[in-house]
């Protein structure tokens, strides 16, 4: 009697047994089935022109500007460190997947995002060029906004060792300039002196202009370059001023960090100087102003 018992409880183990095992293989079936569909599923993702921010390595800073015209991605991103503009371009498949490709300005290949598009952003590995090594990166969509349209400016006389003249301070969202004019008692005419500076922290730390402006600023950059040239050729055709020129040759394309930047209350305003004889210095340089309102779309 024993002995049944013994064999008729080892018969339902076994059933269990079977039973358990066939559940979990069909579980198990199931969660690499949705696994599957999770990672190859189509996904409709309309064309775009987004700003995203993020890191690579959580330590590289950097925002990147991107527009997606059926599979095609092109735009900029930049180290925010610097926030000097780097080509990308590059494809996305009907599955989110992402290839991106970083070029110098004279179209050398430098490095390659993979990584895939997700609601809240893109994430993947970032690649020198010629490496085999990788370091992950994520993006995340980012807003923006400018807080304000305008400056507050705060204006000083001063006369110290290194001389006499008018410091002008002012401050934008996160930033400020310093402007300091120079008297010059031979002529009469003041020499300034540009400096930009971010809010980093509590502490404000001196940066390069190309800093004050999101990834659009090559656009900017052209409309001042335009007006420059336009008050050039002013400038070296007028018969009072042209002389001042002969030698000048072409006038150059200007750089966001060859300017000098300050602010009045409403407006922006880029310095360039000729470099001219002093006998020249009235037709010297010149001064673009824009409305900040005008060119907020530019400004971090």
């Amino acid at each position: 009697m024993k002995a049944l018992i013994q064999s008729f409880t080892l018969v339902i183990s076994l059933l269990f047994i079977a039973s358990c095992g066939g559940k979990k293989g069909e579980d198990d079936s199931k969660t690499n089935t949705a696994d599957s569909i999770a990672t190859n599923q189509k996904v409709d993702i309309p064309d775009f022109n987004k700003y995203f921010e993020g890191s690579i390595n959580n330590k590289y800073q950097i925002t990147m500007s991107l527009t997606k015209t059926n599979n095609i991605l092109s735009g900029n991103y930049a180290y925010s460190s610097t926030g000097t503009p780097i080509k990308v371009s590059g494809t996305i498949d009907d599955k989110g997947t992402i290839t991106l490709n970083e070029y110098t300005d004279a179209g050398m290949l430098i490095g390659t995002f993979h990584g895939r598009y997700q609601e809240t952003g893109i994430v993947g590995d970032w690649s020198k060029a010629n490496s085999s090594s990788s370091m992950p990166f994520y993006l995340t969509e980012k807003e923006k906004a400018i807080s304000d349209a305008s400056a507050s400016v705060v204006e000083t006389e001063f006369s110290n060792e290194d001389g006499s003249g008018t410091k002008k301070i002012c401050l934008f969202n996160s930033f400020k300039t310093i402007s300091t004019g120079y008297n010059n008692e031979r002529n009469g005419k003041m020499y300034w002196t540009y400096e930009l500076y971010q809010n980093k922290n509590g502490n404000y730390v001196k940066v390069q202009n190309n800093v004050l402006f999101n990834l659009e600023q090559k656009q900017l950059l052209k409309l001042i370059n335009d007006r420059i040239k336009r008050d050039f050729n002013v400038y070296s055709t007028e018969p009072d001023t042209r002389d001042c020129f002969i030698d000048f040759g072409k006038v150059p394309t200007y750089k966001m960090n060859d300017l000098g930047i300050d602010f009045t209350e409403d407006e922006i305003q880029f310095h360039i100087e000729f470099g001219l004889p002093e006998a020249c210095d009235a037709v010297g340089g010149t001064v673009v102003t824009f409305k900040i309102s005008d060119i907020i779309k530019y400004l971090n």
